[in-house]
């Protein structure tokens, strides 16, 4: 993920876009369809929360994403450099002819990038990626679920595909026999 974030060239607004969209999927989870909705009055700055409206999210359920100070800092680098007569209509995520993204205009530069990396990355890889990440950097599930913005657990469940490492690791950390008698 850190030779993706490097490739958009952060110069061009194009470029600073895709790196934004990146840098806050990795970072918070946010589906594409939901970050392509996205307003500027939905970036909480001060907050480090980005706030999805009932009406945009995928489960019609409004739900407050924090946010890394590094997102934050990328997502007012992007806000500065839209033009004025955008507005604040204009979604934060769009084309830099001031349209709405869609899956395929973003799908299209992630191949582009996937290509470069010669690793292939569909958009909802980066979600897939926090989860997995989040899940291994000690996150709650329950609490997951409600940051991906799922009703049940069940979705939840698919994103977690775990490797065997990551189940010895919590075996050796969890299991009762291993705290009372440790490596014998």
């Amino acid at each position: 993920m850190r030779e993706l974030l490097k490739l958009p060239d952060q110069d061009k607004y194009t470029g600073l876009r895709d790196y934004c969209l990146i840098l806050m999927t990795l970072d918070c989870g946010i589906r594409p369809s939901e970050a392509f909705r996205l307003l500027p009055e939905d970036f909480k700055e001060r907050a480090a929360e980005i706030y999805i409206p009932a009406k945009i999210a995928k489960a019609r359920k409004s739900r407050t994403l924090p946010i890394s100070d590094m997102t934050v800092r990328a997502l007012r680098k992007l806000l500065l450099a839209r033009p004025d007569e955008w507005g604040p209509d204009t979604p934060i995520f769009c084309t830099y002819e001031g349209r709405q993204m869609n899956r395929h205009t973003w799908g299209d530069r992630l191949e582009t990038y996937s290509n470069q990396l010669g690793v292939h990355i569909r958009p909802y890889d980066l979600r897939h990626v926090f989860t997995l990440e989040y899940i291994r950097n000690g996150a709650n599930a329950f609490v997951l679920q409600k940051t991906l913005g799922h009703g049940g657990m069940e979705m939840t469940r698919r994103y977690i595909a775990l490797a065997n490492e990551d189940l010895k690791v919590e075996h050796a950390k969890a299991s009762s026999l291993m705290k009372a008698y440790g490596d014998n």
